[in-house]
């Protein structure tokens, strides 16, 4: 009889955990952090029209950085409205990685994509969310595109393709899409809590790049 309850217990438990959430299972920390927009920064000439970046891999001549505006927010597990602000709840974000890929599933770093990248946020601070259903917000500026990537394959090998033609008319662009490679650029912040529990929150942003033409 004992044997059996036992079993039941585990069932029971099993049970449970399959209908608790990833994020409560993922994240221990009291609090869910989400990216609730990416939009393309004035740098380098990209934009943010229509979800998409634009990144210009040569501009007059020169390369320049593409910047990102990142909208973070965090919001309060418990969502009890009588909860109090309380500083030891504060929240750091700490670093960022941006990973480029494609669609079509080309996605060797240096040959199909840029190389992914990493950086500082400078421990950037979020104030606890104000009652339990109240959330937070911070606009994050991160650099999307490095110059760098633009200097090396496969973005150098876009330069003057869509504004020069090739020595045979009839010949193929050896650069697939016509001279424009689109890549889903996904974006991973990473906080942690004052107590040291860990966050983070993903996004995508579809980041087209070429040889456009100078303004």
């Amino acid at each position: 009889m004992k044997s059996l309850s036992f079993g039941l217990i585990a069932v029971a438990a099993v049970a449970a955990s399959g209908c608790t959430p990833d994020w409560a299972r993922q994240n221990d920390s009291g609090y869910i952090m989400e990216i609730a927009s990416i939009q393309g920064g004035t740098a380098g000439g990209s934009s943010g029209q229509g979800g998409e970046i634009r990144s210009d891999v040569i501009t007059r001549g020169s390369v320049f950085n593409d910047d990102a505006i990142v909208t973070v927010n965090l919001i309060r597990k418990n969502n009890n409205p009588g909860l109090s602000v309380s500083p030891i709840e504060h929240t750091y974000l700490d670093r960022y990685e941006v990973v480029y890929f494609r669609t079509d599933g080309r996605n060797t770093e240096g040959v199909d994509v840029p190389f992914r990248i990493t950086g500082p946020l400078g421990n950037l601070r979020f104030h606890t969310p104000s009652g339990g259903g109240g959330e937070v917000e911070q606009n994050v500026n991160i650099t999307i595109v490095r110059h760098s990537a633009k200097l090396e394959p496969p973005l150098s090998d876009l330069r003057n393709i869509l504004t020069a033609q090739p020595l045979d008319p009839t010949a193929p662009f050896q650069v697939p899409g016509q001279g424009i490679i689109t890549t889903i650029a996904e974006i991973t912040i990473h906080g942690h809590t004052i107590q040291g529990d860990g966050l983070q929150a993903t996004g995508r942003v579809q980041v087209s790049f070429a040889d456009f033409a100078d303004q």
